[in-house]
């Protein structure tokens, strides 16, 4: 029998397994046999490993209602592919639950490389930055590894700080109204020294060489922490995908960012999107009649940062390439891995 301190501090589950149709989830062919969930696992790099599409992930937990959050994986849990049933079996492990963490919906280093990339920023905060007046050796351009000399007021307690350039205007496409001003990212860099009239900063990556006149701004905190799960938007909504932050790239695949034309007003980090094509109006040749074609689904994306007027997402599945134009709205609940 538990003793009271170990009924607060620890939650048992017994093993059990269940199984579903191999045809409703699209098993990969090259799928695993069988594999051990490990620390470092994401529910999006297990989905990966065995679904075609890894947003059906959720309906492997359809029928198993008694399961108590049956949408969580642990280290240790087994995930079995049973030949020539065209089963996957689940088997969550007996485990004390207090003792580790369940693994998250997807690792925080999938955006970090985006995070602190392009941001949307007024052009009197952008001028009033930190600006760089020397680089090391007498240099015309620097890159990774190279010192910076900085002038301007910094932030207290901010050592990594984001190196952009040029700003451009963004207006909505439809409307023409200004969203705002993107800033180009060059590099980052971590503060080495700090005194009353110069900083030094170290250059700790680069995406482009960096000049004298390059402005610095500081890192901005992740919203996700360790890790985080997706959300639905609280509202419907609709809105329309902008373009690409990579420059001139008009098809958008999987795990590419792209910018939205909806603010902190209306979505937040986490939110997850569907991207449709917008409906077309078409005329039949042969009678002149007119006909509508539907909003056609594409695929999903992750908000993961917010702006005033702009969001940045995260494509994170694609069934045919994204373009600038294509709407988006709130994504249903069968999208939800929780």
């Amino acid at each position: 029998m538990l003793t009271a301190l170990y009924r607060i501090g620890f939650t048992l589950l017994l093993l059990c397994s269940f199984a579903v149709s191999a045809q409703t989830l699209s098993l990969k062919a090259d799928a695993p046999k069988r594999y051990e969930v490990q620390r470092g696992d994401s529910l999006w790099s297990v989905a990966q490993k065995f679904l075609q599409d890894p947003w059906m992930w959720p309906q492997l937990w359809q029928a198993n209602p008694h399961v108590s959050n049956p949408h969580l994986l642990y280290p240790g849990d087994v995930l079995e592919l049973l030949e020539g049933e065209n089963i996957l079996r689940i088997q969550p492990r007996l485990r004390i639950m207090a003792l580790q963490e369940p693994i998250p919906f997807m690792p925080l280093h999938q955006l970090e490389a985006f995070l602190n990339r392009d941001l949307m920023i007024d052009r009197p905060e952008f001028e009033d930055a930190l600006y760089v007046v020397g680089l090391s050796e007498g240099r015309t351009m620097a890159a990774k590894g190279d010192q910076l000399n900085v002038l301007g007021d910094m932030t207290e307690g901010v050592t990594r700080y984001g190196i952009y350039r040029e700003l451009e205007e963004v207006r909505h496409p439809v409307t023409r109204k200004h969203l705002g001003f993107k800033a180009q990212s060059l590099g980052t860099a971590r503060l080495i020294s700090d005194d009353d009239k110069m900083s030094v900063f170290e250059i700790t990556n680069s995406y482009q060489e960096i000049r004298v006149g390059d402005r610095l701004l500081p890192f901005s905190e992740s919203p996700f922490g360790d890790g985080f799960q997706p959300a639905l938007p609280a509202n419907p909504l609709h809105g329309k995908l902008l373009r690409a932050l990579a420059n001139d790239q008009t098809l958008i695949g999987s795990l590419q960012p792209v910018m939205l034309d909806m603010g902190s007003d209306q979505l937040q980090p986490g939110h997850l999107l569907e991207v449709l094509a917008p409906g077309r109006r078409l005329r039949n040749p042969a009678t002149g009649e007119v006909i509508f074609a539907a909003e056609n689904r594409k695929g999903l994306v992750m908000v993961y940062r917010v702006f005033d007027h702009t969001s940045f997402g995260l494509v994170m599945h694609a069934r045919e390439p994204l373009v600038p134009g294509d709407v988006f709205r709130q994504a249903d609940k069968s999208h939800i891995m929780r």
